[in-house]
């Protein structure tokens, strides 16, 4: 008998730690987690390419504009730019900050890549085929800022915009196929320091055309915390 009823309050026991499972399986029973508890930030960094040709009397020939890829490179050496940069032991190649990454992000460069040799994604750090065409190859552009400094601040929860800005012009006496732009910190270095890159439909830049490439990068909305 003892043995029957050993056997009966085991079965039982089996029974309820069973249904308990099944319960915690079908959410019956309640589990507390963190992840509704997170804050995020209001928006996260994101960048826009406006390209726009013009002929030699300023009519406008053709149009682009396409939110661009923002290279983890890029990412990855901002933070350390705003967070490590005066720390003893920096030097221009130490950890995720390569080459000329030491600079200020406001070098255009142009390309005739369609990304077709070299498809556009975060791991990029060069253009697919950056033309060196005279008047075409890349220069530093003009910074402007808005919501980022003092009174030009609107308050939290708005987005600080950065636009840099070039026009160039091709005087290398031929047609130029334009396909791609990117973002970058230095006019002499090729392979490494770029920021962003975008492709793009064929803007066919005849001798004395003009093309003004303007690329904004947006960081914020980060003043406002809330739920995920």
């Amino acid at each position: 008998m003892k043995t029957n009823t050993s056997t009966i309050v085991l079965g039982v026991a089996l029974v309820i730690v069973a249904g308990m499972f099944s319960a915690n399986v079908a959410g019956l029973i309640g589990h507390q987690s963190n992840d509704g508890q997170k804050l995020a930030t209001g928006a996260f960094m994101t960048g826009h390419v406006e390209t726009i040709l013009t002929d030699f009397q300023g009519n406008v020939k053709e149009y682009r504009q396409s939110d661009n890829v923002i290279t983890n490179g890029g990412e990855n050496c901002a933070i350390r730019l705003l967070f490590n940069r005066e720390n003893a032991g920096w030097t221009a190649n130490s950890n995720s900050c390569k080459g000329a990454l030491t600079a200020s992000w406001n070098v255009i460069a142009l390309g005739t890549d369609d990304g077709t040799l070299l498809p556009v994604n975060g791991t990029n750090s060069g253009l697919g085929a950056e033309t060196s065409a005279t008047g075409l190859a890349r220069l530093a552009g003009t910074a402007t800022f808005t919501n980022s400094t003092g009174a030009a601040s609107t308050g939290a929860g708005t987005a600080a915009v950065a636009t840099i800005s070039k026009t160039f012009t091709n005087t290398s006496g031929g047609t130029i196929a334009v396909k791609e732009s990117g973002l970058f910190n230095s006019t002499t270095v090729v392979a490494s320091g770029m920021f962003a890159r975008q492709s793009f439909s064929t803007i066919n830049v005849g001798n004395g055309d003009s093309l003004t490439v303007n690329w904004t990068i947006n960081i914020g909305s980060t003043g406002t915390f809330t739920k995920a």
